[in-house]
């Protein structure tokens, strides 16, 4: 990722209303561990799977690593286009993150 890319998420975060507090509650592994093994049983052929936080605030999708790379080419073309087309259909990015699991 460019240096630039968590404060343009947190721009974008914040320009639809949701700061890091709702972020860290939406997110919380504790709180989504079911909806994560419920999505995972239905997974694409990539391995990708997505699925809702359980307040149903965000989307969440996995990256292959095909995935990211394609995302690192095109980031600064899209975060230039949700900045400029405020009324755009294409979906928000808020984040890319690394999740560890432990075992």
């Amino acid at each position: 990722m460019t240096e630039y890319s968590p404060d343009v998420f947190a721009f974008l975060r914040e320009q639809d209303g949701f700061n890091n507090d709702i972020l860290r509650e939406s997110l919380n592994p504790d709180v989504n561990r079911q909806m994560v093994f419920k999505a995972g049983e239905s997974q694409g052929k990539s391995g990708s799977f997505f699925f809702f936080s359980k307040d149903q605030k965000f989307i969440i999708k996995t990256m292959t690593e095909d995935d990211f790379a394609a995302w690192q080419r095109i980031q600064k073309h899209y975060f230039k286009h949700v900045m400029t087309n405020e009324n755009s259909l294409v979906a928000r990015v808020y984040g890319v993150y690394s999740v560890k699991m432990e075992d």
